[in-house]
């Protein structure tokens, strides 16, 4: 879609500050806005989309700007990107510091760690610049609340982490705001409640009705990849890779740069083969699955709506489905994870898939970085396995 034009300065705010802790056992040693999907980094996406949006100044706040300019810096050229460093770990410090480090023209302040079409940031800037209010909060319909902040539209609007099942509205993590909203944020402390009661009746609540993904949990990453996936509507294969003629692709598919496909190799899409990646003889990779750079899958496996990890290896004839496997770890040969969770596990932000009328919710393995999972192991549905951690071959893991 192409960048839109407006009759004001807007500026972009991409928040990405969060510890992530939620997101364990993935992020010993990564930042959560910087863990890789389809190759590149977590906060990429929505800085993309202020991009394309046609913003030139936009704002990175985190914990380690420099790690995070160096990762982002190089897939955005022409535009003014501000690193800078976040005091304090929780939001209220970040809102608290948009005045100070902005503090000028109309503002789209963006979560780095949502996940959403560049329409939802197009449909609330034209909202807001319509609604001539100095605030406006994009939110969006979910049947299940639980571990999203809601947004509640009443005679005072308010926005609040729920904990219990319900449906409602879910704040996006998008909000455009002016200089006075701005102030007040700063002046109550980064509070966005204290704030929006400060503008009581001068609230403006556009509503996008498409996909939306909050990234809180590790599985999250999964239901992402699958969304951005959505949009892929070719196969592109780079020049550089090699591909046998013995492979089968059948799109949409990415292959990037460097990456090997051996004899026999089948590649289902969506699916994205990353950045001198290889996939072994006879193995089959299907179904919303990111294998990302330098990552080996081995001949006559199966990968299944799966994120295997930078450098990350499974071994000659295991099943990964609905799994993450982190970067560097070792799947040795033969290993299975199950994906189907017993009936009445609940898991927060996982929704069930309905398969031949019964709805089924799916999780495999969350395994993090640098760990090993010996031979001809069988993972339980839902099983984590911390970084570093060693599990001997023929184990059950439940």
């Amino acid at each position: 879609m192409s960048s839109m034009t407006y009759h004001r300065e807007v500026i972009g705010v991409v928040l990405g500050g969060g510890r992530g802790t939620n997101m364990e056992p993935l992020t010993p040693y990564i930042d959560k806005p910087l863990i890789r999907l389809l190759g590149k980094p977590l906060i990429y996406y929505p800085i993309n989309n202020l991009v394309r949006l046609g913003l030139k100044t936009i704002y990175v706040i985190s914990r380690d700007p420099n790690k995070v300019g160096n990762e982002v810096g190089q897939y955005f050229g022409g535009i003014s990107m501000e690193n800078v460093g976040q005091r304090g770990d929780d939001i209220d410090s970040a809102l608290k510091m948009i005045n100070e480090v902005v503090g000028r023209g109309t503002t789209i302040i963006s979560f780095g760690d949502v996940i959403m079409p560049q329409d939802a940031y197009e449909l609330a800037l034209n909202s807001h610049v319509n609604s001539g209010k100095p605030v406006t909060i994009l939110m969006t319909p979910l049947s299940d609340l639980q571990g999203y902040f809601e947004v509640q539209a009443d005679d005072v609007v308010m926005i609040n982490k729920v904990s219990e099942h319900k449906s409602g509205y879910a704040w996006t993590g998008i909000l455009i705001a002016e200089k006075e909203f701005l102030t007040s944020l700063q002046d109550f402390n980064g509070s966005i409640n204290d704030a929006l009661r400060q503008f009581r009746g001068n609230i403006n609540i556009a509503l996008w009705s498409g996909w939306f993904v909050d990234v809180s949990y590790p599985w999250d990453l999964l239901s992402a990849i699958k969304y951005l996936l959505s949009d892929l509507g070719e196969t592109r294969i780079s020049k550089n890779s090699d591909v046998s003629p013995r492979a089968v692709i059948e799109g949409p598919v990415i292959i990037d740069e460097g990456a090997r496909i051996d004899h026999g190799a089948i590649i289902r899409g969506p699916v994205y083969i990353g950045r001198n990646a290889y996939v072994g003889n006879n193995a089959l990779i299907r179904n919303n699955t990111s294998l990302e750079e330098e990552s080996v899958i081995g001949a006559d496996a199966e990968i299944t709506e799966s994120l295997i990890g930078y450098r990350a290896t499974v071994g000659r004839g295991s099943f990964i489905g609905s799994s993450i496997v982190g970067d560097e770890s070792t799947i040795e040969p033969g290993v299975v994870t199950l994906n189907v969770l017993p009936s009445g596990v609940e898991v927060s932000h996982l929704s069930p898939v309905i398969i031949k009328g019964k709805s089924i919710a799916k999780l495999g393995a969350i395994i993090g970085p640098k760990a090993r999972v010996g031979a001809n192991s069988v993972i339980y549905p839902g099983s984590i396995i911390e970084h570093n951690r060693y599990i001997p071959p023929l184990s059950i893991l439940k």
